[in-house]
């Protein structure tokens, strides 16, 4: 058997590193996000809403509205922020709505003519109001 002698620096880092190891093993659960994140969100509205779409639609419009928020975009009008997939595009809004919603610049020109068939609504803190 060979005897190593370690500094006791050594060997006290050792035991804590150990002891952390053991405790957060113990006494810690591991963090874990809903696979179904999309079916917990909430209307800022009384009515819960379900996203019922792929949830890879409803990620890229909160990373677009996120990027646009970092961006400096004013939501104050209720802009579209447009396409975030093949036939969707993200429009932010009011809950409850407000006339600004519904004014022509404010709303998604792809939506309106009908180059895209659905579209994600979104409050100006990022909310999820509505899809269609």
């Amino acid at each position: 058997m060979v005897n190593i002698k370690l500094p006791l620096a050594v060997t006290v880092t050792i035991l804590v590193i150990f002891l952390l190891a053991v405790y957060l093993f113990v006494f810690q659960r591991q963090a874990v996000a809903p696979s179904d994140f999309s079916k917990k969100i909430q209307s800022p509205s009384p009515t819960t809403f379900v996203f019922e779409g792929d949830d890879e639609i409803l990620k890229n419009a909160l990373n677009l509205y996120v990027t646009k928020k970092e961006q400096g975009v004013d939501f104050s009008n209720g802009p579209c922020l447009g396409k975030i997939a093949d036939d969707w595009v993200l429009d932010i809004a009011h809950d409850p709505r407000q006339p600004v919603d519904d004014k022509a610049q404010n709303q998604c020109k792809d939506f309106k003519e009908g180059k895209v068939n659905h579209f994600i609504e979104l409050d100006p803190d990022g909310k999820l109001i509505r899809s269609n």
